[in-house]
C-alpha cells in the first residue's frame, strides 16, 4: 500500500534489541547461516503476530536500526506500523494493538509486571498438552474483555499459569510458532548460547539454551485432536423397495431405492434377511414400509448411516406369470432313401418279358 494513504507516511515506531551471546566473550561474529533464519523469523514473528491481533486494520515491518556492538552479537530492530485507515488514529481505535502491545504479548520488551508473555507461556509449557482453559479469577474492568485465562496441561498436577487470551491465540498458531523456532536458530545451530531481548538497554529477559529447548518442544508438540462428537441418529418412516436381490441370508446391508437415490442401509436389527430367505428370496422392488434411524456424517466428506428399526410392511413385487410353452407337433419319422426307392419299386412290381 502507497504510505500516502497510510494515517502517518512515518507510522509508529517500537524499537527492542536482540544480543545473541556466544560462549567466547572475544567472539563477536555469528555464522550466517544461523543469522538469516533469526532476522527473518522475527520479521515474521512480528508481521505473523500483527495479522493474528490486528487483522487488516494495521501493517508492521521490522527493520535493523543500527550496527553492531562489541561483546555480544547486538541488533536494534524498529518496528514501524501503519493503520490502514485514514480517518482513523490508533488512540482513537482501541481495538488496534500497537506495536508496543505485540512486542510485548511476545516477550521481547517490558510489559506490566506480572503478565506472561508468549516466550514466558512457551517455556512452561514445553511439550505438553493443554488440558483445559478457563478465565482466570484475577479482576477485570466492569464490561470489559476477559483479560486473562487460566491454563492447566495434561498431567502437570495442577500447574497452572495465567495469559492474557492474546498469548494464547499466538501460541495456537503454527506460523507465529515457527517464527518463534526461527529466532532461536542461532543457539540451536551452536553460534550463540544464549539470546537476550532488551528494551532501551534495559534487560527483559534471557533466553539459554535449556529455555530455548523447552520452546522448541512447545512449539513442535501435537495438537490435542477433539474425536468430533458423533451426530444424533433422526428416526423416520420410510418407504424402501429392493433394488438389487440379495441372496445371502447373513449380509447385514442390504441396497435399497429410497426416494431418487440408491441407499445401503443396515438391517441386522430386523429379520428381513430371515424372512426372505423363508420365502425364498427377494426380489427387485420388493416393497418396505419401514421405520429406519437416519445417522448425518461425522465429517463433511462422510457417508450417511441409515439402519431399519423395524418393518411396518412388506410388500412383494409384482412377478408376471409364467405362460404355458406350445406343446411342438409330432413330425412322423423320414424314412431313409433306401427305404424309399424300396418302396418304390415295390409299388410298380416285376417287369414283365414280351
Amino acid at each position: 500500500m502507497d504510505e500516502a494513504k497510510d494515517a502517518s507516511a512515518k507510522g509508529t515506531r517500537q524499537a527492542f534489541q536482540v544480543a545473541y551471546h556466544a560462549d567466547d566473550p572475544d567472539d563477536h561474529t555469528i555464522g550466517v547461516e544461523a543469522l538469516v533464519p533469526a532476522l527473518r523469523g522475527f520479521d515474521r514473528l512480528v508481521r505473523e503476530s500483527n495479522a493474528i491481533l490486528n487483522g487488516d486494520r494495521s501493517r508492521m515491518r521490522v527493520v535493523v536500526a543500527s550496527d553492531f556492538e562489541h561483546k555480544c552479537f547486538h541488533i536494534n530492530f524498529d518496528v514501524i506500523q501503519h493503520a490502514i485507515e485514514v480517518t482513523k488514529t490508533f488512540l482513537q481505535d482501541d481495538h488496534v494493538k500497537t506495536a508496543k502491545d505485540i512486542l510485548q504479548v511476545i516477550g521481547v520488551i517490558r510489559s506490566v509486571a506480572g503478565s506472561s508473555s508468549l516466550l514466558d507461556y512457551l517455556k512452561w509449557k514445553k511439550n505438553n498438552q493443554v488440558e483445559a482453559i478457563e478465565p482466570s479469577e484475577a479482576p477485570r474492568p466492569a464490561d470489559g474483555p476477559q483479560t486473562h485465562v487460566t491454563i492447566q496441561i495434561v498431567g502437570g498436577e495442577h500447574n497452572t499459569i495465567n495469559v492474557h487470551p492474546d498469548v494464547l491465540k499466538l501460541a495456537e498458531n503454527t506460523r507465529v510458532l515457527n517464527a518463534v523456532k526461527d529466532t532461536l536458530a542461532p543457539i540451536e545451530m551452536h553460534e550463540a548460547s544464549r539470546v537476550e531481548f532488551r528494551d532501551d538497554a534495559k534487560l527483559v529477559s534471557s533466553i539459554d539454551e535449556a529455555d530455548v529447548r523447552d520452546i522448541v518442544l512447545a512449539a513442535d508438540a501435537p495438537k490435542k485432536i477433539e474425536e468430533p462428537e458423533e451426530p444424533p441418529p433422526e428416526t423416520i418412516v420410510a418407504t424402501l423397495f429392493v433394488y438389487s436381490p440379495v441372496f445371502d441370508e447373513k449380509a447385514e446391508r442390504w441396497r435399497f431405492v429410497y426416494g431418487d437415490k440408491h441407499i445401503y442401509a443396515d438391517i441386522t436389527g430386523t429379520s428381513i434377511a430371515v424372512d426372505a430367505w423363508t420365502r425364498g428370496g427377494s426380489f427387485r422392488d420388493d416393497r418396505y414400509r419401514v421405520r429406519m434411524e437416519v445417522t448425518p456424517p461425522v465429517t463433511p466428506n462422510g457417508e450417511v448411516h441409515y439402519k431399519i428399526i423395524e418393518v411396518l410392511e412388506f410388500t412383494s413385487a409384482s412377478q408376471q406369470p409364467g405362460l404355458p410353452l406350445p406343446v411342438p407337433k409330432q413330425r412322423k419319422p423320414r424314412a431313409s432313401k433306401a427305404t424309399k426307392k424300396a418302396s418304390k419299386l415295390k409299388s410298380k412290381g416285376p417287369k414283365r418279358r414280351s
